[in-house]
């Protein structure tokens, strides 16, 4: 799969290493940043909210970004003016410590943060098939960024250093934009409005489509049950005796196993529909979330890790691939800024509602990330099932 990808062009290579340096910040930001603001004096209830109104400012302006994305193209340049425009508004959180100071800058940050990565996705999904690649068999290469630099800075915060996730984030903020200025300087053509033609509206498009709606939305309320893992399992770990290295491998192990599985399938060694791979997602999610809820002896948090490539990757790759199959290119960013947004407004939800239950029961806020799950699944699938019978009356 590597050779593959080095010797298909340039630009599939320089893609990849765009994604890997972009999503190599949350692998700071996702793990430690509760642990940062906790060590800023923060309380867990503000830690709650703040990481919330970062996720809803994501959510908000995804698909406003997203439509203006689509209506003139041009996306490299969006990249580069967002991911400067995102790396300026962090970095002015390492100066203040007050809560109103720190909740206002992080709505910023996740607004002008919120299509960087997301955009940089849909340049892989959709150059994937002329540049001779697969989507997977790029997407594992920010998976393993992640895995890194989780893990190394799991080891860089031991001995009570929550303070350095501030200047990593920061730093792989401002190499982001620099490796933006890699990308191919003129995306597929394809992407463009064809000249002369009319002025085409995404966010209308796509909200009278109500199968694709209900898929893309389905699959983000499954990638929403992360929610109380995302921000709240590094600080109930740690309260349970493991040190942040331990946390740090804990969340390479997660990564990992989303590896595994985008190079199976990258590779064509697993072959299967976005209806199996939703099916996969939700059964991995009745099971992770209550054992998480159940326990925090290390050898059973091992053992649930590995079924992040199901509640995470399987979900992921069930929207890109409904996503490419469904979707024309000139709608892409404003469909998957939809799939998105989705996620994030409710992960932002379920954060602020998990946030006084975690405060109050600890390990008791997992237990409704299960039915959420489901219910997300349940949209999903009647979506993809509405879509394809559609399709087939169309047909005939």
């Amino acid at each position: 799969m590597l050779p593959r990808l080095l010797n298909s062009s340039a630009p599939g290579l320089r893609m990849a290493l765009f994604f890997a340096v972009s999503v190599a910040m949350l692998g700071v930001f996702i793990p430690f940043w509760p642990a940062w603001l906790e060590a800023r004096g923060l309380s867990k209830v503000q830690i709650g909210h703040v990481v919330a109104a970062w996720a809803w400012a994501r959510g908000i302006a995804g698909p406003l970004l997203a439509h203006l994305i689509d209506r003139g193209g041009a996306r490299r340049t969006w990249i580069l003016g967002l991911s400067a425009a995102a790396a300026l508004s962090f970095a002015p959180l390492g100066l203040v410590s007050e809560f109103e100071a720190v909740l206002g800058l992080t709505i910023l940050f996740g607004a002008l943060h919120a299509q960087v990565i997301p955009l940089g996705e849909n340049l892989i999904l959709f150059e994937s098939a002329r540049l001779g690649f697969s989507y997977a068999g790029v997407r594992w290469f920010g998976s393993l960024s992640f895995l890194v630099v989780s893990v190394l800075t799991g080891r860089l915060l031991e001995g009570g250093h929550a303070e350095r996730a501030y200047p990593l984030a920061l730093g792989f903020l401002v190499l982001t934009h620099l490796a933006g200025w890699a990308l191919p300087a003129a995306p597929r053509e394809s992407v463009q409005p064809a000249p002369g033609a009319p002025r085409r509206s995404p966010l209308r498009e796509i909200a009278v489509r109500r199968p694709l709606l209900a898929a893309l939305a389905g699959i983000g309320v499954i990638q929403a049950a992360h929610a109380v893992y995302y921000a709240y399992s590094t600080l109930h770990w740690s309260a349970a005796g493991h040190s942040t290295t331990t946390i740090g491998w804990l969340w390479a192990e997660g990564v990992l196993a989303e590896i595994v599985l985008f190079m199976a399938v990258g590779a064509g060694r697993l072959r299967v529909s976005e209806r199996q791979l939703l099916a996969l997602a939700v059964v991995g999610s009745l099971v992770r979330w209550p054992a998480l809820a159940l326990t925090t002896d290390l050898e059973w948090l091992i053992a649930t890790q590995w079924l992040h490539a199901l509640t995470f990757a399987a979900a992921h790759l069930a929207a890109m691939t409904y996503l490419s199959r469904t979707v024309d290119v000139e709608l892409s960013t404003t469909a998957q800024s939809i799939y998105s947004s989705v996620n994030i407004a409710a992960h932002a939800a379920t954060v602020a509602l998990s946030a006084p239950l975690f405060a109050a029961r600890g390990a008791d806020a997992f237990w409704p990330m299960a039915p959420l799950a489901a219910l997300g699944g349940t949209l999903a699938w009647w979506g993809m099932r509405a879509r394809r019978d559609e399709t087939a009356a169309t047909r005939t």
